[in-house]
């Protein structure tokens, strides 16, 4: 009903989206019946509607038309078999990883302290001085 009124008024879809300010695309999918392609299908009835009123068609026999078509959509709808979703387990292989990776970072910060610990060779008596003499300095002024 839509197409045949807006062709016989020589409107192309653009035209009729931008009188409506519909998105690109919705006139086509409102004249094709897919009203689930339309980003929101709750508004689907009042683009109809609004689209009626432009092309000057009968308000009623148009939602009564949508309607039907709409219970037609919802039956077909309910016939598609859905399988849930199935919930992702913890496997042994993400357990394993885990330990591995807790293994690696325990690893990193060992051999990361180990710079910082004096070895047992050296006595702290025997800690070398630096080649470079420091300058004195005489704080009794």
């Amino acid at each position: 009903m839509l197409r045949s009124a807006r062709l016989q008024t020589e409107l192309s879809e653009r035209e009729v989206e931008d009188l409506l300010n519909l998105m690109p695309g919705y006139v086509g999918i409102l004249e094709r019946d897919d009203y689930q392609a339309l980003r929101s299908p709750a508004f689907a009835r009042g683009y109809v509607r609004a689209y009626g009123q432009l092309m000057k068609l009968e308000e009623t026999e148009l939602l009564r038309a949508f309607d039907e078509q709409r219970e037609h959509w919802e039956k077909e709808k309910k016939r598609v078999e859905t399988r849930p979703l199935q919930l992702q387990r913890t496997g042994t292989g993400v357990v394993i990883g885990l330990v591995i990776l807790l293994a690696m970072v325990f690893a990193l910060w060992f051999w990361q302290g180990q710079d910082e610990v004096i070895p047992a060779s050296v006595q702290p008596n025997e800690v070398q001085a630096p080649t470079a003499e420091a300058p004195q300095v005489n704080y009794e002024d």
